[in-house]
């Protein structure tokens, strides 16, 4: 039986390509898979609204709304 596609498991596949598959990064960006929620949400605030400079975060997570990014935190944190 094939596993339910979640809204935020969609949006996490963006992330893929940097933090790899299911945020298991296999280089020097950071891992994110397994971190809580709300140190993934308050993360990617604070990028969004410019409190935490990155060369690239900030411009992706400009694009999430705040339930978009609930969404992703909520899925990276529950992967094993």
């Amino acid at each position: 039986m094939a596993a339910e596609v979640t809204r935020g498991g969609m949006l996490s596949n963006s992330c893929a390509a940097c933090h790899g598959t299911d945020g298991k990064s296999p280089g020097a960006i950071p891992s994110i898979n397994g971190k809580s929620a709300e140190y993934i949400s308050q993360a990617m605030h604070d990028f969004r609204d410019g409190k935490r400079s990155a060369t690239v975060m900030g411009r992706h997570a400009s694009g999430y709304s705040d339930e978009d990014i609930e969404l992703i935190a909520d899925y990276f944190s529950s992967r094993p």
